[in-house]
This record gives structure tokens, C-alpha cells and sequence, in this order.
């Protein structure tokens, strides 16, 4: 059970780490990149999405595995 738990907060903080980049991916490419005028800056976009939003979920994996080691105490037989 306690495997389990842990999977689940891990897969949880993957999720909200790939959530965030969704959210923060305006601001990010407002500011980065700019007004898209042609291809060059969709393609940007696409790279700065696809390579944040890995980064955050394995950020939020690795919290989430974290805390859960940190929350979750084994069973006292």
C-alpha cells in the first residue's frame, strides 16, 4: 500500500509540474519570444513547451516522490 501511495504522489507531482508549464506557457512566450509572424516562433514555442513541460514534470515527480518518502512512515510490525 504504501508503494502504491508513493507512486501516486509521484505521478500526481508529475502532472501538476506539466499543468504549470501549460499555464505559465503564455507569460513565457510573451515574453521570450514575441508576436508570432511565421514559423521561427511557432517552432520556438513548440521547443520551450515541449522542453518545460518535461523539466516541470520531472521536477514535480521528484517532489512528489519526496514528499511522499517524507509524509508516508512504513508500517511499525
Amino acid at each position: 500500500m504504501r508503494l502504491l501511495k508513493i507512486t501516486l504522489f509521484t505521478l500526481f507531482g508529475a502532472v501538476c509540474g506539466a499543468g504549470l508549464m501549460y499555464l505559465l506557457m503564455p507569460l513565457i512566450s510573451r515574453v521570450f519570444v514575441g508576436t508570432i509572424y511565421g514559423e521561427d516562433q511557432m517552432s520556438q514555442n513548440f521547443a520551450i513547451f515541449l522542453i518545460g513541460a518535461l523539466v516541470l514534470a520531472v521536477l514535480g515527480a521528484f517532489s512528489g516522490w519526496y514528499f511522499a518518502n517524507k509524509l508516508i512512515k512504513p508500517r511499525q510490525s
